[in-house]
């Protein structure tokens, strides 16, 4: 077997596209040229890994298991060349990160504020998303790391380094009447508006879940958010509004109170650095990884 570097891509951008005409105008050779390549590639594995059967390509039970190998293989190629371009250079080179609404401004931008004046030519390249996504992207070696909040354990693919336990709670102004309660329960809530994360989130799901259980009507979202902005938190400061929020984002704010609501099972996630299982950690990846590590207090050897 004598796989090409270049066969890889374009089976990759294949199944990425789903069409040969797209995959081949995105890797920028004629379609014939990308059928020759497949061809190539299902001859050298002697594997059928595509069904050209329908108006799409479709990946084949072998093509699926073959194309785990083949995001492997590509990804740590390209790891190869980044990491050779930043031994030529020197201190220059680049970082691809990525990071959720609810990390870049508490996480990833304090970080970089201790890592850029170090490396005046480093240039980041930062990418915002859901968390779902960006550990794909991790994972397809499209970003070197991620900052992430987390629920639960990342795939295999994945590696994860808890930075900060990030427990969510029940916050409100603190002017608000039941601020000034020493003790909530759930049924002391009923009838309140509030700011809520998505229907679609783990932390929303898991609110849901406690008013279920309490056998109470679930909470009634006034406004609905993926993340909590400066913007959200002083509508919250300034309004009669409850919301259910990561202790990270209201720490800052002196306007805000967490309300003493004994809600059982604590709701509670972690905001992790991702990056892809068994890689190679260029320089770089390892100035930001302590960067991140000093700008949350942690100072941990790896």
């Amino acid at each position: 077997m004598n796989l090409s570097l270049r066969d890889i891509e374009y089976f990759l951008a294949a199944v990425e596209h789903g069409n040969l005409g797209r995959a081949a105008a995105a890797c920028d050779v004629s379609q014939p040229a990308m059928s020759k390549s497949l061809q190539r590639l299902e001859a050298d594995t002697g594997l059928a890994l595509l069904d050209r059967s329908g108006r799409g390509l479709r990946l084949t039970s072998a093509g699926l298991v073959f194309l785990e190998h083949a995001r492997k293989l590509w990804a740590e190629y390209r790891d190869a060349v980044r990491h050779a371009m930043e031994l030529r250079v020197g201190e220059a080179g680049l970082l691809r990160v990525g990071a959720t609404g609810a990390t870049v401004d508490s996480f990833v931008m304090p970080a970089l504020r201790l890592l850029l004046p170090r490396r005046p030519a480093l240039r980041i390249q930062l990418t915002q998303g859901l968390s779902d996504d960006l550990n794909d992207q991790v994972a397809s070696g499209k970003l070197d790391l991620a900052v992430t909040p987390l629920y639960a354990d990342v795939p295999a693919t994945l590696q994860q380094e808890p930075i900060l336990e990030d427990r969510l709670c029940v916050a409100a102004s603190r002017g608000h009447p039941l601020a000034a309660r020493r003790k909530l329960s759930l049924h002391d809530l009923q009838g309140q508006r509030w700011i809520l994360p998505a229907l679609t989130s783990v932390a929303r799901k898991a609110l849901d879940a406690r008013y279920a259980e309490a056998g109470l009507e679930l909470p009634t979202a006034a406004l609905e958010v993926e993340h909590f902005s400066k913007g959200t938190l002083e509508l919250l400061a300034r309004s009669d509004l409850l919301a259910v929020a990561p202790q990270s984002a209201l720490r800052a704010d002196r306007n805000i109170a967490v309300l003493p609501v004994v809600l059982g099972k604590p709701l509670q996630r972690h905001i992790a650095l991702i990056s892809r299982h068994a890689t190679t950690w260029s320089p770089l990846m390892k100035e930001f990884r302590g960067a991140i590590l000093d700008s949350a207090g942690l100072a941990i050897p790896r």
